[in-house]
Protein backbone atom coordinates (compact mmCIF):
# COMPACT_ATOMS: atom_id res chain seq x y z
CA UNK A 1 0.00 0.00 0.00
CA UNK A 2 1.29 3.83 -0.97
CA UNK A 3 1.61 5.71 2.17
CA UNK A 4 0.68 9.80 2.07
CA UNK A 5 0.69 12.00 4.97
CA UNK A 6 -2.76 13.75 5.70
CA UNK A 7 -1.74 17.07 4.66
CA UNK A 8 -1.06 15.81 1.32
CA UNK A 9 -3.65 13.73 0.38
CA UNK A 10 -5.94 17.16 1.49
CA UNK A 11 -3.84 19.69 -0.01
CA UNK A 12 -4.15 17.43 -3.93
CA UNK A 13 -8.29 17.02 -3.22
CA UNK A 14 -8.17 21.11 -2.46
CA UNK A 15 -6.10 21.55 -5.93
CA UNK A 16 -8.13 18.92 -7.88
CA UNK A 17 -11.34 20.33 -6.71
CA UNK A 18 -10.06 24.48 -7.50
CA UNK A 19 -8.73 22.98 -10.84
CA UNK A 20 -12.23 21.42 -12.13
CA UNK A 21 -14.13 24.64 -11.05
CA UNK A 22 -11.87 27.01 -12.48
CA UNK A 23 -12.01 25.18 -15.81
CA UNK A 24 -15.92 24.55 -15.86
CA UNK A 25 -15.97 28.44 -14.89
CA UNK A 26 -13.51 29.26 -17.96
CA UNK A 27 -15.45 27.10 -20.89
CA UNK A 28 -18.72 28.61 -19.63
CA UNK A 29 -17.81 32.27 -20.08
CA UNK A 30 -16.21 31.22 -23.32
CA UNK A 31 -19.56 30.02 -24.63
CA UNK A 32 -21.36 32.48 -26.86
CA UNK A 33 -25.01 32.37 -27.17
CA UNK A 34 -26.43 30.68 -30.23
CA UNK A 35 -28.60 33.57 -31.55
CA UNK A 36 -30.47 36.46 -29.85
CA UNK A 37 -33.94 35.78 -29.18
CA UNK A 38 -36.76 38.42 -29.45
CA UNK A 39 -39.55 37.87 -27.04
CA UNK A 40 -41.74 40.49 -28.75
CA UNK A 41 -41.90 38.21 -31.71
CA UNK A 42 -42.97 35.14 -29.59
CA UNK A 43 -45.92 36.96 -27.10
CA UNK A 44 -49.26 36.75 -28.66
CA UNK A 45 -52.41 38.11 -27.47
CA UNK A 46 -55.89 36.73 -28.80
CA UNK A 47 -58.26 39.24 -30.12
CA UNK A 48 -61.02 37.11 -29.09
CA UNK A 49 -61.05 36.15 -25.51
CA UNK A 50 -57.76 38.53 -24.85
CA UNK A 51 -55.59 35.52 -23.34
CA UNK A 52 -51.72 36.66 -23.52
CA UNK A 53 -49.69 33.51 -24.56
CA UNK A 54 -46.41 32.72 -26.09
CA UNK A 55 -45.89 31.09 -29.49
CA UNK A 56 -42.53 30.21 -30.30
CA UNK A 57 -43.09 28.48 -33.78
CA UNK A 58 -41.97 31.83 -35.69
CA UNK A 59 -44.77 31.54 -38.09
CA UNK A 60 -47.07 34.50 -39.01
CA UNK A 61 -50.38 32.73 -37.79
CA UNK A 62 -50.97 31.76 -34.45
CA UNK A 63 -53.70 29.33 -32.97
CA UNK A 64 -55.10 30.48 -29.45
CA UNK A 65 -54.88 27.90 -27.00
CA UNK A 66 -57.66 29.06 -24.69
CA UNK A 67 -60.29 29.89 -27.27
CA UNK A 68 -58.82 27.98 -29.95
CA UNK A 69 -59.22 31.14 -32.98
CA UNK A 70 -56.36 31.99 -35.22
CA UNK A 71 -54.70 35.22 -35.92
CA UNK A 72 -52.80 36.96 -38.32
CA UNK A 73 -49.39 38.73 -36.92
CA UNK A 74 -49.08 42.52 -37.47
CA UNK A 75 -52.95 43.10 -36.96
CA UNK A 76 -54.54 44.73 -34.10
CA UNK A 77 -54.16 43.41 -31.13
CA UNK A 78 -51.54 40.45 -31.90
CA UNK A 79 -47.81 40.21 -31.33
CA UNK A 80 -47.91 42.51 -28.17
CA UNK A 81 -44.64 43.71 -26.91
CA UNK A 82 -43.58 44.35 -23.33
CA UNK A 83 -44.46 48.21 -23.92
CA UNK A 84 -47.77 46.84 -24.44
CA UNK A 85 -48.23 44.44 -22.21
CA UNK A 86 -46.94 46.69 -19.42
CA UNK A 87 -49.61 49.39 -20.25
CA UNK A 88 -52.11 46.79 -20.61
CA UNK A 89 -52.03 45.00 -17.00
CA UNK A 90 -51.07 48.66 -15.13
CA UNK A 91 -54.27 49.93 -16.58
CA UNK A 92 -56.44 46.85 -14.67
Amino acid sequence: MIKIELTLAITGYLFLSLLILFLWLFTETRKKPASPIRKENYLWQCPMCFHIYVDSSGSDISRCPLCGSLHKKHESGYNVNRDTLSENQGAR
